[in-house]
């Protein structure tokens, strides 16, 4: 089972870099933080720690104090390992600044080699590995966040890539922009225009990507949730893409593709919340426990194609 995550992991990774566009940035659309995953990756209407630098930056300017989570997860059979590093820094009331640093790698990538390239595959010409190689990512993102109107903020986040597949390295640079709006205390809704400007990822030998805008849309309302009245958040969200994805989304129109994701968050002390959803088709889960200014957070992905998905965080805010 290991051995055939490794060539599935292996095979998106290089058609990550032989398509130019379409999938492209899809090492960039892995999400974020343990919250937003027990909640099915529906988070751009909430964007409430310091992963908003990554879901939507505008949820920055509603975070008061200095914070910092860290993530690490090993995920696909624990071939793909993927670390996040975020902080949120309050310049002041109205001014927020938020830092975030993802590294996604797998090692054991198999590169074969057919001992006569100019003759076609037989029983005197099996392909045999030649060598192994390991992948690595490092997307680094900076955002500041403000105030619109009232009830809107809005936030601008720079992103920096460095990409490496084996010997081969590429570096890239883009822009995401964020709207939070809150209707009422009750109900918010959020948009995040990824790669707005279109993302380029320079490899060294001379390939260029283009990852093309593609938009984070949702909203959340606070409820009170009926028969165990608990006070609770329900979210919705939907990623719209542009590249002609066909079967590969849950729903295509022409060039636009949708998936879709939900999740319930469920508070039941200060102290102790839980999360569940789904996360296109798969269920999610998750607990998060507080104390003092610590959070210790859990988060659980049944994904039945590429073996279960476990994260983990912890949290600390430093406040005024």
């Amino acid at each position: 089972m290991k051995k055939i995550i490794i060539l599935l992991i292996s095979f998106f990774l290089a058609s990550s870099f032989l398509h130019a566009d379409k999938y492209a940035g899809e090492f960039l659309n892995i999400g974020v933080g343990v919250k937003a995953r027990a909640l099915g990756n529906a988070f751009v209407a909430l964007a409430d720690d310091p992963t908003a630098v990554y879901w939507n930056p505008a949820g920055i300017y509603y975070c008061n104090n200095l914070s910092f989570n860290i993530m690490h997860s090993e995920e696909y059979a624990g071939n793909l390992k993927y670390d996040v590093l975020s902080v949120i820094y309050p310049l002041d009331d109205a001014k927020k600044f938020g830092f975030l640093i993802t590294r996604t790698g797998i090692s054991g990538i198999p590169i074969s080699k057919l001992p006569y390239p100019e003759l076609a595959i037989s029983d005197t010409n099996q392909p045999y590995v030649e060598k192994y190689v390991s992948d690595a990512d490092y997307t680094g993102y900076l955002s500041f966040s403000s105030k619109l109107f009232q009830t809107i903020s809005f936030g601008i986040t720079t992103k920096l890539i460095y990409r490496t597949i084996g010997d081969i390295k590429a570096s890239g640079i883009g822009l995401d922009a964020g709207f939070l709006y809150k209707i009422n205390p009750s109900i918010q809704v959020g948009l995040n225009i990824r790669d707005a400007i279109g993302t380029s990822i320079w490899w060294k030998n001379g390939e260029t990507e283009k990852v093309i805008p593609n938009v984070l849309a949702g909203a959340s309302a606070k409820l009170m949730f009926p028969i165990i009245n608990v006070p609770s958040r329900f979210l919705f969200q939907t990623d719209i893409l542009f590249e002609n994805r066909d079967e590969s989304a849950q729903l295509s129109v022409g060039k636009a593709s949708f998936d879709f994701h939900a999740g319930m968050l469920f508070n039941f002390a200060p102290f102790l919340s839980v999360a569940c959803g789904i996360d296109r088709e798969n269920l999610t889960a998750g607990t998060f426990i507080s104390y003092k200014n610590y959070t210790l957070q859990y988060a659980f992905e049944n994904n039945p194609d590429l073996n279960y998905i476990h994260r983990i965080s912890l949290g600390v805010d430093f406040f005024n």
